[in-house]
């Protein structure tokens, strides 16, 4: 017989199981549980985002028409390929991209319906090339030279209009090199069905100047005038050099008349007479000249000028007034007005010349010097650059030799002089030819690296400096002479050149 406790313990379990049991029924009645309902494919994805129906594939794709270029590198050019969907879109992309290459000049396609999709076939018909290069009948020039004076390659497209242009320049040449009579014709070429750029030279006479005279000049000696001129004779009995080149002779006469108008002989007229021998191969080349009068200073004046006093100025210059003009003595004065300014700190001062010719008094002139001063500036931060991966100068070798110092106003003097020590030193490489030698660069004003023109008060002031004046970086480069004797430093600094100058 059961006792109290254990018959109390039996009807719990039971009246649990009961409450179990209706729960898993109402589960399974509103559809709820873990029991699904069976997969239906159609109520999977909504209607509208069903994809569209597929159309045919790409069952093979031909080329055809191609001599020279690679059916690979046809292929490289399409987005239409094998069991790829078929697409008329893509195929006129690839049309497009295959006529834009440069390779073909027409593309066509065509499409065939088989049982198993689409068969693609595209022909290409190539742009013709260059496939040879010849000239028939030069005798003085090899075909080397022309080759390269052509312009024109082996595989080039054949260009009609790049035909021609080669057809000019080889002209051209030959008659710098004195065949003025040379003929260049296209033998082929200019033809569709032509592969190769074949060219027909008929040289001609060659043409060498034999003596070059002046006719009317007073002023200077004919041998003067010879230093301003090309068209000379030659040496070495005429072979090297001396021949004759019609564009530099008009060139020699346009030189003759600057050289005049230097002078002041504005009016100056060059002319010039070719006299050929009688087998027309040796050219006497005189230049005549009618050289006018030569023009006075009448006036010599500045404008635009407020920070310097007019007399001062004018007391600077080398021209004066009741003076022949001379365009020599005119830009030293250019250049004299702008160190003036620049030696206060005005290094972009502009300073433009303009002779003013007077209708009074003709053979007289005004000389009017346009001033446009600027602002001021002094001197920020020095930076120095020394070239190599492993520096051996020290900075202060080199800031040792500059006259200038941050917050001083910046006198554009001394910054030329400090850059001619910085060359006499021996310490640095001098080569203007390959670029490698001292240079001390001024850093225009939209190129610092605040993005502007600075102006910070300092608490105190250089005398003559203007303590709200604008400041300019100033960047030092240098190539150290090597020193084999010296060993190198493996141990640079990680932060690069420091700069010499106030901190910021």
């Amino acid at each position: 017989m059961l006792s109290r406790h254990q018959t109390s313990w039996l009807v719990e379990h039971a009246v649990l199981s009961l409450v179990l049991m209706a729960v898993g029924t109402l589960t399974l009645g509103t559809g709820t549980g873990l029991a699904q309902q069976p997969y239906d494919p159609q109520f999977a994805v909504a209607p509208e985002q069903l994809p569209a129906p597929q159309g045919p594939l790409v069952t093979e794709v031909r080329i055809t028409g191609n001599e020279t270029v690679k059916e690979d590198t046809v292929l490289s050019y399409l987005r239409t390929r094998k069991d790829r969907l078929y697409d008329p879109e893509t195929l006129q992309a690839d049309k497009r991209r295959l006529t834009s290459s440069g390779l073909f000049r027409e593309v066509r396609i065509y499409t065939q319906q088989a049982a198993e999709g689409m068969v693609v076939t595209f022909e290409v018909f190539e742009r013709p090339t260059i496939r040879a290069i010849e000239f028939r009948g030069n005798r003085g020039i090899t075909d080397r030279t022309l080759l390269k004076q052509c312009g024109l390659k082996v595989g080039d497209s054949m260009n009609f209009y790049a035909i021609e242009e080669a057809r000019r320049k080889i002209e051209d040449y030959y008659r710098s090199k004195g065949f003025p009579k040379a003929e260049i014709s296209i033998i082929e070429g200019n033809e569709p069905e032509h592969r190769s750029a074949v060219f027909g030279v008929a040289e001609g006479t060659l043409q060498r100047i034999e003596k070059v005279e002046f006719v009317g000049n007073t002023f200077v000696s004919a041998k003067r005038l010879e230093t301003q001129i090309q068209s000379k004779p030659g040496y070495l009995y005429y072979l090297l050099r001396g021949k004759v080149d019609r564009s530099k002779i008009e060139a020699d006469v346009e030189k003759l008349t600057a050289y005049y108008r230097s002078f002041g002989f504005f009016k100056a007229r060059i002319g010039r007479e070719l006299d050929f021998d009688e087998n027309n191969k040796w050219l006497t080349l005189r230049f005549v000249i009618d050289e006018g009068p030569q023009f006075v200073v009448r006036n010599v004046s500045v404008l635009g000028n407020s920070l310097f006093e007019t007399v001062a100025l004018e007391s600077s210059l080398n021209l004066h007034s009741g003076e022949y003009f001379n365009q020599g003595k005119m830009d030293r004065d250019v250049n004299t007005l702008r160190d003036v300014y620049g030696g206060q700190g005005y290094i972009f001062a502009d300073v433009k010349a303009e002779p003013r010719f007077s209708f009074e008094n003709p053979g007289e002139l005004d000389l009017v010097y346009n001033v446009t001063e600027g602002e001021q500036f002094r001197v920020g931060k020095i930076n120095v650059h020394i070239a190599g991966e492993f520096p051996h100068t020290r900075e202060s070798v080199i800031l040792d030799r500059l006259s200038i110092r941050p917050g001083d106003i910046v006198d554009i003097r001394e910054v030329r002089s400090s850059e001619r020590r910085l060359k006499s030193s021996q310490l640095f490489e001098t080569d203007p030819q390959s670029g490698k030698e001292p240079r001390v660069v001024i850093k225009p004003p939209d190129l610092n690296d605040t993005g502007g023109i600075a102006k910070q008060q300092r608490p105190g002031t250089v005398r003559g400096q203007s303590p709200d004046a604008n400041e300019l970086d100033i960047d030092i480069y240098v190539d150290p002479v090597p020193d084999p004797s010296e060993p190198r430093q493996f141990s640079p600094s990680p932060y690069g050149p420091l700069p010499y100058g106030p901190s910021r």
